[in-house]
């Protein structure tokens, strides 16, 4: 037992962003030095959290380690990628650790190869709300069965942890650092109660604390993929076939100044080579702008596929227009009772809605574009493969990646290494968006770094990252609605897209694409009779996860014919949808009328030549509603003034990251909404940097104020939901201002960043 004379607090640790790594040699390192639990946080894709806290190593994807010391250091195996979740992280571990917010550390875990997740969903935090929580308690609590058995005391409720120390209650005098019992506590037994804590006694969980990356980035000291160099290094530039489909016909001479030429193989979406499928070249030379002007000078002889003309934008187009009124369609909703199959349910549900719209009240066709992500840091990967003879014997990776362990699996593939000879470095990401999950800039790497056998870092040119994209999906969307009474008596939705799930050799035949039907079914409007159906499009363009997946699609249609029936009913935007909430969910009644206070003091007395949209979304868990004002200086212009943001997610960990997501979904979605469009021509990407792909200047960003709502349910994504509401907001916001209804995107298509 040790006694203390005063309650001075342990030395601090800053919660910084370790720069170091950990794998699994550093997690045995830390086992024998102090208390070190390995746990599992949940994959993507899980739909509900781990039960328990600890799991066996081998499933292992995150560590705490308290050392004798007492630092106390969190590692967690996914993506940084600025959504604030190493912050948030922390944040729930120190909660339950009962460790101040400047005593914890944070360290990216490596993948070798199972301990990583991937970061993707808006779950990077939400989803391991629960277990991270287990975790921190279950050492907290053995930390006081180390104190129990240094005292002699049996009775666990003598024994109080805080501040990093635990306090012996009968004499508080008497307490121990968490560093001196961080030995004794690794042999300790975990008990079956963790003694989570009440939320309404949470002490760092719901606060803006101070986020862990920011200082690295700040001051420089942040390593993004791009920032690795390393003694020894030769880079790379890719070059791929600029048609969509086109492979390479002969592997081109080695240009003037360069030290290789390898040609790249192909993966698919879920990292399988592709038989015959060499479809770009990289150019290695001795610095990155030496290995750009080398790739964009080299002469490339390629072989394209015969339906290189079809590939095509407004071919692609005219064919979805057919396929939307004649295409073979999949019900989504609602789903047919046990008496039908799904194919004897749909004419029966069909004609159902059909007698009860009769002739409809509003009868609209909207589309949306196809979309490059254009991540401000583009695809690069570094390898070092380290050979014995012509044999490999260790590949090291460092990524901007969203999913590491799908890189583990990938390198172990292409070099027949065992897993325990690769490891995978995740650095921080500049913009993921989706993306950064997809594994063809990984593959490549790897075939060069085995090529080369030097350390290589491999970067794709922004023209390379604009034309072969795996761009969110065109969708037309047919909406008919029948009014009776300023209500929706019946409501089908017809829409049309490429399915991403499908394209991944993930979707059954015959089955509804989830993603593309997002933001259209389980909606909290009172429809009538109303049936929403999706038609499969098929089109030779890559298809990925953008920010928001479907939602962003089918929110811009659902919440701009609500805003069509209004006017048509004549009924205030806000009213008609209350009114159609009824008895409804209470979070989005709660978030509209939290939206309507918000913006009511401005709203209801705009100048002349203005106007505003409001728009209700819910993805990922989280409901969002906001509202735009907007003018129009001059013809073929438009001003975005303000956006008010009212957010339901749930527990919220940290304010600020909450804050910054919803600024920063507003700001991607404006872009998309005003400008963005990915254009092809006979199978090229006619749309190659920012100087014809137009994004918003800092003079033209509105004012947005966010407003979080407050809440007990468990927490739910931010990283995606502020983008589905800001279309519709708009949209409606011009047709109040102008008389005419926008019905497909972008508003400007075809703008350039003048100058540029």
């Amino acid at each position: 037992m040790t006694t203390h004379t005063n309650t001075a607090p342990t030395q601090e640790i800053a919660a910084t962003l370790a720069t170091h790594t950990l794998n699994r040699r550093g997690f045995l390192k830390f086992s024998a030095n102090g208390l070190a639990l390995a746990f599992a946080l949940p994959l993507i894709g899980r739909v509900e959290e781990a039960s328990a806290a600890i799991t066996t190593q081998d499933l292992a994807n995150a560590y705490i380690h308290v050392s004798p010391n007492g630092s106390i250091t969190l590692a967690f195996g996914g993506a940084e990628m600025g959504q604030g979740s190493m912050s948030g992280l922390a944040q729930i571990l120190a909660e339950e650790l009962m460790v101040d917010w400047t005593q914890i550390s944070v360290m990216q875990a490596v993948a070798n190869p199972v301990i990583s997740y991937t970061t993707g969903g808006s779950s990077a935090v939400s989803r391991r709300f629960t277990t991270l929580r287990n975790a921190g308690a279950a050492a907290r609590e053995l930390l006081i069965a180390a104190a129990m058995q240094e005292a002699g005391d049996s009775n666990r409720d003598n024994f109080k942890a805080e501040h990093a120390k635990i306090i012996y209650l009968p004499d508080t005098q008497v307490w121990w650092d968490y560093g001196e019992l961080a030995s004794a506590a690794a042999g300790m037994t975990l008990p079956n109660d963790l003694r989570l804590t009440n939320p309404a006694n949470f002490r760092l969980i719901g606060k803006p604390l101070p986020r862990v990356d920011i200082p690295a980035k700040v001051d420089g000291s942040a390593k993004f993929g791009i920032d690795i160099f390393m003694p020894g290094m030769v880079f790379a530039a890719i070059k791929h076939c600029p048609t969509i489909g086109g492979t390479l016909a002969s592997t081109p001479a080695k240009p003037a100044g360069a030290l290789a030429v390898v040609a790249c193989t192909a993966s698919n979406t879920r990292g399988a080579v592709i038989a015959n499928s060499k479809n770009a070249v990289a150019v290695v030379a001795s610095n990155s702008w030496l290995a750009f002007k080398l790739a964009k000078k080299m002469a490339v002889s390629w072989s394209l596929p015969v339906s290189t003309a079809a590939v095509d934008s407004a071919q692609i187009l005219a064919y979805a227009q057919a396929q939307l009124v004649s295409g073979a369609a999949l019900v989504a909703e609602p789903l047919p009772p046990a008496s039908y199959t799904p194919q004897s349910y749909a004419p029966v549900l069909a004609a159902d809605v059909a007698n009860t719209m009769g002739v409809p009240t509003i009868d609209a066709t909207y589309s949306v574009p196809y979309l490059a992500h254009a991540t401000m840091e583009v695809l690069n990967c570094t390898v070092n493969i380290v050979y014995a003879g012509d044999s490999p014997v260790s590949c090291e990776i460092w990524a901007p990646t969203q999913s590491a362990t799908a890189v583990a699996a990938n390198a172990a593939l292409l070099t027949q290494l065992p897993a325990t000879a690769i490891v995978v470095h995740t650095t921080f990401l500049g913009g993921g968006l989706g993306r950064k999950i997809e594994q063809d800039y990984i593959w490549q790497a790897i075939q060069v770094g085995m090529a080369v056998r030097k350390p290589v870092k491999l970067t794709w040119m922004r023209e390379e990252d604009f034309g072969h994209d795996q761009y969110r999906p065109l969708a037309l969307s047919r909406v008919k609605a029948k009014l009776a009474g300023g209500l929706i008596q019946a409501w089908s939705y017809r829409t049309l897209s490429q399915s991403i799930t499908a394209q991944r050799g993930r979707l059954s035949a015959g089955s509804v694409d989830s993603q593309a039907v997002e933001g259209a079914i389980h909606l909290p409007y009172a429809l009538g009779k109303y049936l929403v159906e999706w038609v499969p499009l098929e089109a030779g363009i890559p298809v990925g996860y953008w920010r928001s997946v479907g939602a962003s699609i089918n929110s811009f249609v659902v919440e701009s014919m609500m805003d069509e029936l209004a006017m048509a009913a004549g009924i205030d935007p806000f009213r008609f949808r209350y009114n159609h909430l009824v008895g409804g969910d209470a979070r989005a009644i709660a978030t509209l009328q939290a939206a309507d206070v918000l913006s009511s003091s401005w709203r209801k007395q705009l100048p002349a030549g203005h106007a505003w949209g409001v728009a209700l979304a819910q993805a990922f868990g989280t409901w969002v509603c906001e509202v735009v004002e907007i003018s129009q200086p001059a013809a073929g212009s438009l001003r975005v003034h303000r956006v008010d943001c009212v957010v339901d997610c749930g527990t919220v960990i940290n304010p600020g990251s909450v804050e910054a997501q919803m600024q920063g979904g507003i700001l991607h979605a404006l872009n998309a909404t005003l400008w963005g469009e990915a254009l092809f021509k006979a199978g090229v990407a006619t749309k190659l940097n920012f100087n014809n792909s137009r994004v918003m200047r800092l003079s033209e960003m509105p004012a947005v104020r966010v407003q979080i709502m407050p809440s007990t349910n468990a927490p739910s994504g931010i990283g995606e939901p502020g983008v589905p509401p800001l279309a519709p907001a708009l949209a409606n916001a011009y047709a109040r201002l102008s008389g005419t209804r926008i019905r497909k995107l972008p508003l400007f298509a075809n703008a350039t960043m003048g100058g540029l």
